[in-house]
């Protein structure tokens, strides 16, 4: 069944990055109904080529994007229909690309899979109304944790991470208000310690049966080549959830550089986030204080933001 241009049988999985959604999207693709490929992110440079208004100066094209971006403008204010003109063109041109990549598969639905996607909810809410969106969210300080974790043991030079820390859980909590009734919100916990309950949530809200074959979902290897797979391979040897990963992030805020980037964080991101994403700011903020270190200790320390801004 073809993918149709106003989303007609997609599926758009967002989250922040470390979320747990390459796990999601290896059980989701385990169901007959399902095709997915690694991280495509098709939709991101050509939405974000209008709409970005921020220039990332320290991120250089050699025909550089700020001009690109001023020309495309231009360019689009001169179309008979404006901006509806070109959003048709890029409607056609994912409506091609998804079905490229349906072709001979057997299978109704395309799921893409792009954490990033968070940066353009509304817009692509706006393309593509018909799409189911999945939201994936976990608790932030384990997302900062993973990070930190890839980025090595003091989660220092962190500034590729920059959006997906400080942006993102505002951003998809407003996608969430946003989207209404055509999303659904799942969260990694429920994921590691009950799957079958949010993939049966999933499978309702696109009209499929649920299998519970798809919570042992195998071998990894038509994923081995996409971003959040490459970046921890071993955690997804297992081949099905390990309610065991849930509070692992608890396990490092002992050490005091860590701790300083947990508790920056999490007055970061705040109170009101943290709550409109089902987590409890209370609980988060006394797990860290009971192993708050010494002001010595602490001293010694770097601040989450000296982190992120890191060259």
């Amino acid at each position: 069944m073809a993918i149709g241009t106003t989303g007609r049988n997609l599926i758009l999985l967002i989250s922040q990055l470390r979320a747990g959604s390459t796990l999601l999207q290896r059980m989701l693709a385990n169901h007959g109904d399902i095709h997915s490929l690694p991280e495509p992110w098709i939709a991101l440079p050509s939405l974000y080529a209008l709409y970005s208004k921020k220039i990332d100066r320290r991120y250089k094209l050699e025909y550089s994007r700020y001009w690109a971006r001023t020309a495309i403008e231009s360019f689009v204010k001169r179309l008979p229909g404006g901006e509806e003109d070109y959003l048709n063109g890029f409607r056609l041109m994912l409506e091609h690309w998804y079905n490229c990549a349906m072709s001979g598969s057997g299978k109704r639905f395309f799921l893409d899979k792009c954490p990033r996607y968070y940066h353009i909810i509304p817009e692509l809410r706006k393309v593509l109304p018909d799409a189911v969106f999945i939201f994936l969210l976990r608790n932030p300080l384990a997302v900062l944790n993973s990070i930190a974790n890839v980025c090595g043991r003091t989660g220092c030079h962190m500034r590729e991470f920059q959006h997906d820390l400080l942006s993102a859980p505002r951003r998809i909590v407003d996608g969430i208000k946003l989207s209404g009734e055509g999303c659904v919100v799942i969260r990694y916990e429920d994921l590691l310690t009950n799957p079958e309950a949010p993939v049966r949530k999933i499978c309702e809200k696109l009209n499929i049966d649920f299998i519970p074959g798809m919570l042992k979902y195998g071998p990894a290897n038509e994923f081995k080549d996409s971003y959040g797979y490459c970046m921890q391979p071993d955690r997804y040897a297992e081949g099905e959830p390990d309610a065991g990963n849930a509070d692992r992030w608890a396990l490092d805020m002992k050490d005091p550089q860590r701790w300083r980037l947990l508790d920056d964080y999490i007055r970061y991101v705040g109170r009101d986030i943290i709550s409109a994403m089902g987590y409890s700011y209370e609980d988060l903020r006394r797990q860290l204080d009971t192993v708050k270190p010494n002001l010595m200790r602490l001293f010694l320390t770097a601040p989450l933001l000296r982190s992120l801004k890191e060259r």
